[in-house]
C-alpha cells in the first residue's frame, strides 16, 4: 500500500490553492461591492459570476443580482414554474447550499468573514448545478446553433477558408478555444468564438478573454482580429454587441448572411 506523506499532501494542497487563485478574479465595484468572476462556465458558455456585498463589519451577502434566473429565462427555461422537475431540483439545490431567492436574486445573507471562502465555493457549485438544468435546452439552442454554423460553412468551402478549434494561451496561462479561424486572404486571421446569445455576463467574459489573449494573438497570428459570431442580434443584445465593438471585438450576426460573407468570405 502506498503511504501518503505530508510532503505529497502539502504539494497537493499548494497546487489546489494556486489553481483556485488562477480560476477566480475579485474586482472591487465600489467600497462595499466586490465582483467575483470565475473561469468556470455554464451550459450557455457564460462565465460564472456573482457579487459579494459588505453589509456591515463582518457581515456579507453573496448575490447573483438576478442574472441566473434571467439568463435561464432568456434561453427558454422557467425555473419558477411550479410542479415541474426543474422547479423541484432548483429549490432542492438552493436548500442544499443554504441559499434563497429574493426578487429573482439568488442570495446568501449574513455570511461572516471566517465563512466567506466556503460560501464562495458553495455559490460556484450551486450556480453550476443550476446551469445543469439547462442541459436539455442547450441541446435545442446552443447545440443546434453550433451545428447550423458548422453545416453552413462546410457546405461552401470555396467561399470560406477556415480551421477549427484553435487554441490561444492567455497571459494567465489559461487556454481558450476559438471555434473558427477564418482566413479570407493569405496572412489574414479572423479568430472567432461562437455564442448563442450575448448578455452582460458573457460580454464581460469575452472582454476578459480578449485582454488575456491579445498578446498571444499578435505574436502567433499575422494580422489577427478577435470576432464573435452570434445567433441573432435583437434590441436586448445590441447593447452588449456595442460594448464589445468598443473594445475592438467584432460582433457578426449569423442570421445576416450577407454580413457573414462580407466578414468571413474569400476576398474577391
Amino acid at each position: 500500500m502506498t503511504i501518503i506523506t505530508n510532503t505529497i499532501l502539502d504539494k497537493i494542497q499548494s497546487q489546489w490553492t494556486q489553481w483556485i487563485k488562477d480560476e477566480v478574479e475579485f474586482k472591487a465595484i465600489d467600497n462595499h461591492d466586490i465582483q467575483v468572476l470565475t473561469q468556470f462556465t455554464d451550459y450557455f458558455g457564460d462565465s460564472i459570476l456573482f457579487n459579494i456585498i459588505e453589509k456591515s463589519e463582518d457581515n456579507f451577502t453573496l448575490t447573483d443580482k438576478g442574472y441566473t434566473l434571467w439568463n435561464m429565462e432568456m434561453n427558454g427555461i422557467d425555473l419558477n414554474k411550479k410542479n415541474t422537475t426543474r422547479y423541484r431540483l432548483f429549490n432542492w439545490y438552493l436548500k442544499s447550499f443554504d441559499f434563497n431567492v429574493t426578487n429573482s436574486h439568488i442570495n446568501k445573507e449574513n455570511v461572516k468573514l471566517r465563512d466567506l471562502s466556503q460560501a464562495i465555493i458553495d455559490f460556484v457549485q450551486l450556480l453550476l448545478r443550476i446551469s445543469d438544468l439547462g442541459e436539455t435546452n442547450r441541446a435545442n439552442t446552443k447545440g443546434i446553433f453550433f451545428d447550423d454554423v458548422k453545416n453552413y460553412f462546410n457546405k461552401d468551402k470555396n467561399v470560406y477558408y477556415f480551421t477549427t478549434n484553435n487554441i490561444a494561451l492567455g497571459k494567465t496561462k489559461q487556454q481558450y478555444t476559438f471555434e473558427y479561424n477564418f482566413t479570407p486572404e493569405l496572412g489574414i486571421n479572423k479568430l472567432t468564438k461562437l455564442y448563442n446569445t450575448l448578455s452582460k455576463n458573457s460580454m464581460e467574459a469575452i472582454i476578459g478573454i480578449y485582454s488575456d489573449t491579445i498578446e498571444y494573438l499578435d505574436d502567433n497570428y499575422r494580422d489577427s482580429s478577435f470576432n464573435v459570431l452570434v445567433n441573432g442580434i435583437n434590441s436586448d443584445v445590441q447593447q452588449f454587441a456595442d460594448g464589445l465593438e468598443e473594445h475592438n471585438i467584432h460582433v457578426i450576426d449569423f442570421q445576416d448572411k450577407d454580413e457573414v460573407t462580407k466578414n468571413f468570405g474569400k476576398a474577391s
